[in-house]
């Protein structure tokens, strides 16, 4: 029994990791009339919803899970999303966590001149195609620049702190934007609806709900 004991206090715990919430809305430009009438009913939210020009949306996510990307300077933490919620107008889409990520680049990949952030996630619709969100933060510097390691706003490809993830320093305030993007079944380029604003109040608190 004393051994077991000793095991379990030796084990690295998650103590050292938080919950936390990120949340924003704002506004968006409500698509056209016909835009609305090409749309499939089975959304979650209706032509009015849309037609409101207000949205949110909310995400608790955990801060103490690893890197799934072996590049040194992009990472991806899979799972980290514990619950993500859109709302626009009057109506409520929970988007399926597992299908959630944060993703960090710290110059990573082909762009060592760009350190971005994103929380994304997509969702299936009835009709069967494809509703992805995004809360996107991207420093984009002239292609000689090189942002990796700490020449830019972020150090590394760590999990930022709550604050960054709210709100990354950017060249331009065009660079921080929430999206939303509606695809088809037909494999067509063009989506069916492509929403994206950055009229957006974002903040990060610790998460206090389960």
């Amino acid at each position: 029994m004393p051994l077991v004991v000793v095991a379990v206090l030796a084990m690295p715990g998650k103590s050292a990791a938080a919950e936390f919430k990120l949340s924003g809305s704002g506004t968006f430009k409500p698509p056209s009339a016909e835009q609305l009438a090409a749309l499939p009913v089975d959304l979650g939210f209706s032509r009015a919803d849309l037609e409101s020009g207000n949205w949110s949306f909310s995400a608790r996510y955990d801060d103490g899970l690893p890197d799934k990307n072996p590049d040194h300077y992009a990472a991806r933490y899979v799972g980290a999303v514990r619950a993500l919620r859109l709302v626009i107008g009057n109506a409520t889409v929970d988007l399926p966590a597992e299908q959630a990520e944060i993703v960090v680049s710290d110059g990573g990949g082909a762009h060592p001149n760009r350190e971005s952030i994103r929380l994304e996630a997509k969702a299936p619709i009835p009709s069967g195609g494809t509703l992805r969100l995004a809360w996107v933060q991207a420093n984009q510097q002239p292609r000689t620049t090189d942002l990796r390691g700490s020449a830019g706003v972020l150090p590394s490809d760590a999990m930022p702190p709550p604050a960054l993830l709210a709100h990354l320093n950017t060249a331009s305030p065009f660079d921080r934007f929430l999206e939303l993007r509606i695809d088809g079944t037909g494999g067509d380029a063009k989506p069916l609806l492509y929403l994206s604003a950055s009229k957006l109040s974002v903040t990060a608190t610790p998460a206090t709900a389960p």
